[in-house]
């Protein structure tokens, strides 16, 4: 059974909210761990920040794990930098509920809340990042075939 996204304490994050990127000083709360990890998607990028939508390429990135106090101040502040449920304005992202595997060895999937690019990405001058290798995962900002 799914968890219920009140039971959810993780954000995959793959881009501007990551360790060392212009927006990791806008986290709300203090994590309690920040772990290396992937998931599925397509990601795109541009210069100023990446755009993820459904697939199966893997997705390299951050996992961030918050006290469940903590995650309805989160929510709502990640909600408000990604443009998503902002009253009377269309979403520039989605959240999401995604599948996140951590890269310290662990096979187990965590639920973590994620975001989508609500519209295409292609569309806004993104241009897909592209695995080099089957195994490889895709990164912003990384390679791409353009």
């Amino acid at each position: 059974m799914p968890p219920k996204t009140q039971e959810i304490r993780h954000f995959f994050v793959y881009g501007t909210l990551c360790r060392g990127q212009c927006r990791a000083n806008l986290w709300p709360a203090r994590p309690l761990r920040i772990t290396p990890a992937w998931t599925t998607g397509q990601l795109y990028g541009r210069a100023d920040y990446p755009a993820m939508r459904p697939g199966t390429d893997r997705v390299n990135g951050e996992c961030w794990e918050f006290d469940a106090a903590e995650m309805p101040l989160v929510i709502r502040t990640l909600d408000e930098i990604e443009g998503t449920n902002q009253p009377g304005e269309r979403n520039l992202y989605d959240r999401v509920v995604t599948q996140v595997r951590l890269l310290e060895g662990s096979e187990t999937l965590i639920p973590a809340f994620g975001y989508h690019y609500a519209t295409d990405p292609l569309a806004d001058g993104f241009h897909r990042i592209v695995p080099i290798g089957a195994e490889s995962g895709v990164r912003w900002p990384g390679h791409s075939n353009q």
